[in-house]
């Protein structure tokens, strides 16, 4: 049986043809991204600008409130129970 050696040509081929298919599923993948970004168009686009910072701003600071109120108010509610029952009585009678 003879082997056959080849010259080195065919590699360097494969070599060349991997390297370019990879450069060019680089550069489909970078020009994806980066239209997305040059035009700042949708959702991610108003939230990076200053309008939609503002905006989340004030929606954190709504949150905020409104769950402390909702957690808060029942141990606010009791509290106002003992006061009341500490200054005019009790309501009821034992």
């Amino acid at each position: 049986m003879k082997k056959k050696h080849s010259s080195g040509q065919n590699k360097r081929k494969l070599t060349k043809t991997l390297e370019s298919s990879e450069s060019e599923k680089q550069d489909k993948a970078e020009n994806k991204v980066d239209s997305l970004d040059d035009e700042e168009q949708g959702f991610g686009g108003w939230l990076r600008s200053t309008d939609g910072i503002d905006t989340m701003k004030l929606f954190v600071i709504a949150n905020t409130i409104v769950m402390l109120t909702t957690i808060v108010y029942p141990h606010i509610q009791t509290a106002y129970e003992i006061v009341y029952d500490m200054i005019y009585g009790p309501d009821t009678l034992y």
